[in-house]
Parts: structure tokens; C-alpha cells; sequence
């Protein structure tokens, strides 16, 4: 979608969700009290459409030079309502003028007002002077307002960037395609075969080594020393990998299987294969959250309630987490930014506690795992001693930041 001119939104909008939205919109009656841009209570029509207040003076600061306004990163697909009517300002706009509101309605003063042009005078200002001059003070600070709310919801380019960066990374050393060709093989095959054709100890093991790999791909890791990296896939990535698992269970279907389910349920019980279940079913939807999710909680300065290693009390790196707090933090504001420009700031507050509860239900769902399931213990203790080998290795070769050539 671009703003260079009035016409040039109208005709790109054909091909937008917003113009399906829209197109509902406009049959509802006039007299209703709604807002037709955002679904807030409305009294009076401003510039040709029923709005609120909060939309008319978005339009009055930007219906006359929509080339300033931020294009949207997600192909004018955001829907607008009361919880996200500040997320984008070009579908906002878009749905003004779509609405009816027109620049051309909007009052010469209103314009002077909104460019925040008010020069200065050698001359005293008449009573009418001051009183614009009182409007424009008071307009100017409800835009710093809502500019500090569109800093938080608009990912700037280099956030945009370090995001394709990170689902590049997770999607390069996934190993969700081979495990769906895997499953789908399975219909060649007798049933009864089925059972010996799956072996969930060594899915979990690649699991180890894709997620070691997607988090080791990243320039935060590598500035780390060897002996950093080894301390902290040491401690984060046991309990990370119960997050990417269920990613993993999600977007391969195993859950769904019977004889994927049989063969796990071998291996980890059906009381745990219930409850891990459940979790996958409490997943946030959004994968992309969930990979922002991984990545941040991979520079932790612990992911792990169990004290696997004495000699991890000792790290250096513990008292000195300043290290990992920069990386971290990051990621952090990534993540927080992507959640309210894709769920406005209410849901994402309450997805956010979600997630962090599923996490919080993973660590302790390990805990017993690790401490019960000795077949599990043993084999993430291969994974995590071969990880350890390969950041020698790595050490010493060249590696392809975010898995990029």
C-alpha cells in the first residue's frame, strides 16, 4: 500500500482486507452511534463519516498529506478497531477515506493547526491569534501522545530486518518438513510396522540440535567465548526445548497421529503425552511469538530448575549477566513490539501472561521428566555433550550468522 496520493490509496485498496470491511461497513445505518472507522461511540459526522473523536483528529493530522504516513509492513492486511486503531496508521487512513472522510473537508486552520506551523510574530498577537495559539499548544501534546504509542506498536527497519533474521534462522535448521515427509510415508506401510518406523528419543535429540543451531546462528551467540556459549546452552537450552517442542508437535501433526501417539506414549507415559497434549492445544497461535519467545529466552541467565552441574554455581557469566541483558533486552522489545502491532495492547498483555504460564508449565513438566524418564535424561545429555563438541569446532570455522550464505 502507498501514500503518495489520495487516488493512489483508493484504487490499492481494491485488492485489501480492509475493503472487505469496509464494504459491511458502509450498509449500516446513519444513524448509528458507532464510529465507522474504529467501533467507538459516535455522535456527530466529521470530514463525511460518523467518527469518534480519536479518529477525527488521527484524519485531521493526516488526511491532507497521507505521504508521511508509515506504509504497512503487512500488505494493508491490519484490521482497526478500538484495541488497534493505533497499531497502523495506513490502514487507519485507508479506512477514513474509504469511510467517506474527505482532505478536502478539513478546515485551513485545522491544517495549519496539525502541521504545527505557528511562526513567530514581531507583532502582538490579537484575541483570535491566542486562541489558536492555545489550540495548537493543546494539539501538539495529544500528538506526542499517540506518537509515543505508535514507537511502541511500529518496528522500524532495522526490526524488521533482525525479525527476518530470526524466522529465517528457525525455519533454515527446522526439522518440521522432514518429519511431516516421515509421517506421510507412514500410509505406505502396514500399521502394524508403524510402531517400529518411529523413534521419539532420536525426534527429540534433532530437536536438540535444531534449536542448539537456531540459537547458536545468532551474532549475540557468537560474540560469546566458547566457554559462555557452552555455559549457557548448559543451562537455557533444557528448558527452552519443551517451548520448540510443542512448536515442533504443532506444525508436524504427531500429536494428531495415533501411532506417532502410541510410540510416544511409550517412551513418556500417557500421563505426560496428556498433559503435553493440552499444552500444545494452549499454544500461542501466532508461531511467529513463539520463535521471538525461543530466542529471547535463550539469553536468560537461567532457564533450568534443576541443578544438573555443581560446577554451574561457579559461572562466571552469572555474575556478570550484564552480558546477556543487552542481547536480551533486544529481543525482548522485538517480541513486546510484534505482540501489540498484531493484537493491540490489551491482548497482548493477557497473551503474553499465557505464554509465559505455558513456559512456566514446561519447566516443571521437564523437571519430572528429566528426573523420572531415565531413557530421556541419558538422551539429552548426548545432545547437550555433543552441542558442547560442536561450539569447539565452530570455534575455529566460519559461521553463517542467522543461517544465511
Amino acid at each position: 500500500m502507498t501514500f503518495k496520493q489520495y487516488s493512489s490509496i483508493s484504487s490499492s485498496l481494491e485488492h485489501s482486507n480492509v475493503n472487505t470491511t469496509v464494504r459491511t461497513e458502509l450498509k449500516k445505518s446513519s444513524n448509528s452511534k458507532t464510529c465507522r472507522i474504529c467501533g467507538d461511540k459516535a455522535r456527530i459526522v466529521n470530514y463525511g463519516a460518523l467518527s469518534c473523536q480519536s479518529c477525527k483528529t488521527f484524519f485531521r493530522r493526516n488526511g491532507f498529506r497521507p505521504q508521511d504516513v508509515r506504509p504497512c509492513i503487512f500488505d494493508g492486511c491490519c484490521e482497526i478497531n478500538m484495541q488497534t486503531r493505533h497499531t497502523c496508521a495506513a490502514c487507519r487512513l485507508a479506512k477514513c477515506l474509504m469511510m467517506g472522510m474527505s482532505p478536502n473537508l478539513i478546515r485551513k486552520e485545522d491544517r495549519t493547526i496539525s502541521k504545527g506551523s505557528s511562526s513567530s510574530s514581531s507583532s502582538k498577537p490579537n484575541n483570535a491569534e491566542q486562541v489558536v495559539s492555545k489550540q495548537t499548544t493543546t494539539t501538539l501534546q495529544l500528538a506526542t501522545l499517540d506518537i509515543l504509542q505508535g514507537d511502541q506498536t511500529h518496528l522500524d527497519n532495522s526490526e524488521l530486518a533482525l525479525l527476518s533474521n530470526i524466522i529465517h534462522a528457525y525455519d533454515k535448521y527446522s526439522i518440521d518438513s522432514q518429519v511431516r515427509l516421515a509421517i506421510d510415508s507412514l500410509a505406505a506401510h502396514p500399521v502394524a510396522m508403524h510402531i517400529t518406523m518411529i523413534n521419539p528419543l532420536e525426534i527429540m535429540r534433532q530437536i536438540y540440535t535444531s534449536t542448539r543451531s537456531f540459537i547458536s546462528s545468532s551474532p549475540d551467540f557468537r560474540i560469546l567465548t566458547v566457554d559462555e556459549q557452552t555455559s549457557l546452552v548448559e543451562r537455557n537450552l533444557h528448558g527452552i526445548i519443551g517451548l520448540s517442542e510443542l512448536l515442533f508437535f504443532r506444525n508436524t501433526g504427531i500429536l494428531h497421529n495415533p501411532s506417532c501417539m502410541e510410540a510416544f506414549t511409550m517412551v513418556y507415559g500417557s500421563d505426560m503425552m496428556l498433559i503435553t497434549k493440552n499444552l500444545n492445544e494452549r499454544l500461542e497461535p501466532d508461531s511467529t511469538l513463539v520463535k521471538l519467545m525461543l530466542i529471547t529466552l535463550a539469553f536468560s541467565s537461567n532457564c533450568l530448575i534443576l541443578n544438573i552441574n555443581e560446577k554451574m554455581k561457579d559461572d562466571r557469566l552469572l555474575y556478570g549477566t550484564f552480558r546477556l541483558l543487552g542481547s536480551q533486552n533486544v529481543y525482548a522489545e522485538l517480541f513486546w513490539k510484534y505482540m501489540i502491532y498484531r493484537c493491540g495492547y490489551n491482548e497482548s498483555a493477557i497473551r503474553f501472561s499465557r505464554l509465559i504460564q505455558i513456559f512456566l508449565c514446561i519447566l516443571a513438566n521437564f523437571s519430572t521428566v528429566f528426573t523420572n524418564n531415565e531413557a530421556h535424561q541419558k538422551m539429552a545429555d548426548d545432545a547437550i555433550r555433543e552441542t558442547k563438541q560442536s561450539l569447539t569446532i565452530d570455534a575455529n570455522e566460519q559461521i553463517l550468522l542467522w543461517g544465511k550464505i
